[in-house]
């Protein structure tokens, strides 16, 4: 019987694991070339994975939920020739009637018609059977990503071992872990499956080796806090009502950027109470005259735009490594979304030359698509500068973390009626606070200031917009 194993590909942008979210399969159906099979979520987007062969699946590799690493077994398909017969290994082949994995590179694009395989290439997988072997690299597929935090968990955890078993787990080994589950389960009882010696082929790490260690441990195992695994060097204090709740997928990236962000910029936040009532007749006015709507965010980012184009300092990127500032051409325009998968900011691209109309469909396809949050990694990319509009949150001010690599940020606060003097009478007006944060690397108070005002002073008094067309 001829097994092939598909193994997580490639997911691009150095992404190494993915995250199970939904099986279009089960054991027992046939599967076509080309297939979705799975949708995977990566830290930057949900991917929907096509398998690139036919056959019957023969196991799936995992739960949803389940975290996978670049290189893990997704699915095992048993392959089924043309006469619907399953299909045998050759008969030189010395393993015959052993469990096989294919692995498929590269081939001539002009050999796809005729190949079985997908034609739907994937990093990692292509047309024709490629008889290379993968190099293992240095350290190891599974190398340790977690740094000498955990080797230091790890040599705690040694020492707190009953006599006799202090060579079971050696920080220093890297033995290769194939099984989400085998890793969870190992974690889960305080050490990493990574630093025991396996038992299966090539040294793997099999789950019997992980329920052997735990019962060599006894209770030492759990006698080291999950925070000392992540290297904050100190224990939680925890009860029995407690719940831990790990970070991973776009929760974590999104907590590394913050933390890059908020120890590396010397950011600065400015703000504005402005009259937004004019805006507001501007909208009812346009919706009136077309019978077409438009959101309040849609205006705002088309004079965001226009202050973007007069003050391009604003419209950049800070490069440390050489000390330079980058002042982009094209604007942008990331608008932040709260999603189900978290907070992400998808970028409308070349808004510089949108009309009205394009720029409200774009932001309305954004907007449409956050219920989801299924952006792919394109739509995540390339922002020059981020509209947040957390008025909707119920709030009238915030100083958020800059969107790196940008360098500035506009937030839009919750409109509220308010006491307000126009031409020197007492009126209710409504009234919103514009906050704007920037890095103080790439400008002084003043440009933010004057952007700032820019920006406010066509809120109140829109007609001001047609001096800049």
């Amino acid at each position: 019987m001829l097994v092939r194993e598909f193994l997580l590909p490639d997911l691009g942008e150095g992404l190494t694991e993915a995250k199970i979210v939904e099986w279009k399969i089960g054991v027992g159906d046939a599967v076509e070339i080309d297939q979705p099979i799975v949708d995977v979520e990566s830290a930057k987007a949900v991917v929907e994975l096509p398998v690139p062969f036919a056959g019957i699946i023969e196991s799936l590799c995992g739960e949803p939920g389940d975290t996978i690493e670049l290189g893990d077994v997704l699915v095992r398909v048993r392959q089924i020739s043309p006469d619907g017969r399953e299909a045998e290994l050759p008969a030189t082949q010395p393993d015959a009637g052993r469990e096989v994995t294919e692995h498929l590179a590269d081939a001539d694009p002009a050999d796809a018609e005729s190949s079985e395989y997908s034609g739907a290439v994937l990093t990692g997988y292509g047309l024709h059977e490629s008889k290379a072997r993968l190099r293992r690299p240095e350290g190891g597929r599974f190398r340790n990503r977690g740094g000498a935090a955990t080797v230091s968990s790890a040599e705690d955890l040694a020492a707190r071992m009953p006599q006799g078993a202090s060579k079971l787990l050696d920080p220093t080994r890297n033995s290769p872990v194939m099984s989400p589950l085998v890793r969870r389960e190992a974690k889960a009882a305080g050490f990493d499956a990574r630093h025991l010696s396996g038992s299966g082929r090539g040294g793997l790490v099999l789950r019997a080796d992980v329920r052997a260690a735990i019962e060599q441990l006894g209770d030492t195992a759990t006698a080291v806090p999950a925070c000392d695994q992540r290297g904050s060097g100190e224990s939680c204090a925890t009860g029995a009502g407690d719940r831990r709740i790990p970070l991973d997928g776009m929760r974590q990236l999104v907590a590394d950027h913050m933390v890059e962000s908020h120890s590396t910029v010397p950011k600065a936040t400015i703000w504005l109470d402005v009259d937004a009532t004019p805006l507001l007749e501007l909208r009812q006015q346009l919706q009136t005259a077309t019978d077409e709507r438009f959101s309040l965010t849609t205006l705002i980012a088309r004079i965001v735009v226009a202050a973007l184009r007069e003050h391009p300092r604003l419209n950049s990127s800070f490069d440390p490594r050489e000390g330079v500032i980058v002042e982009h051409s094209a604007i942008n325009l990331g608008l932040a979304a709260q999603t189900p998968r978290g907070l992400m900011v998808p970028v409308l691209h070349g808004v510089e030359g949108h009309t009205l109309r394009e720029l409200r469909d774009a932001v309305g396809e954004l907007v449409a698509e956050s219920k989801r949050g299924n952006f792919s990694p394109a739509q995540l990319s390339g922002g020059t500068f981020t509209l947040n509009n957390y008025g909707g949150f119920g709030v009238d001010g915030a100083s958020p973390i800059i969107n790196l690599p940008q360098t500035a940020m506009l937030g839009l606060g919750r409109l509220k009626e308010r006491p307000w003097v126009v031409d020197g009478e007492l009126t209710v007006r409504r009234v919103m606070t514009v906050s704007f944060v920037f890095d103080h690397r790439v400008c002084d108070g003043d440009a933010a200031s004057a952007f700032l005002t820019y920006v406010t002073d066509r809120i109140e008094n829109p007609v001001l917009l047609h001096a800049d067309l």
